[in-house]
């Protein structure tokens, strides 16, 4: 019978992984709630209209647009929180 082994597992990029996620999973989520509450009050078609009126764009890519906007700014906030957590001794050279 054949057995799969599992790889082994280094410490330091499963540290990686696990901070990469603490990162990139609350970002999404206050990405998510941001975007629904700022096009709940902003219609994307006035938005468009009074910013760019010669740009014709469907709604759906302004809700997308707008979701990744709101990533990226949350994506910094969360790295920016999580290297001034960091303690000196988890600092690398």
């Amino acid at each position: 019978m054949n057995r799969i082994v599992p790889a082994p597992v280094d410490r330091e990029t499963n540290d990686r992984l696990a901070l990469a996620g603490a990162i990139a999973w609350p970002s999404f989520f206050a990405a998510g709630v941001a975007t629904m509450v700022f096009f709940a009050l902003i219609d994307p078609d006035e938005l468009f209209n009074a910013a760019w009126p010669h740009i014709l764009l469907p709604r759906e890519f302004a809700y997308t647009l707008g979701f990744f906007v709101f990533w990226t700014a949350t994506l910094g906030a969360s790295s920016f929180t999580a290297l001034l957590l960091r303690r000196p001794k988890d600092a690398q050279p």
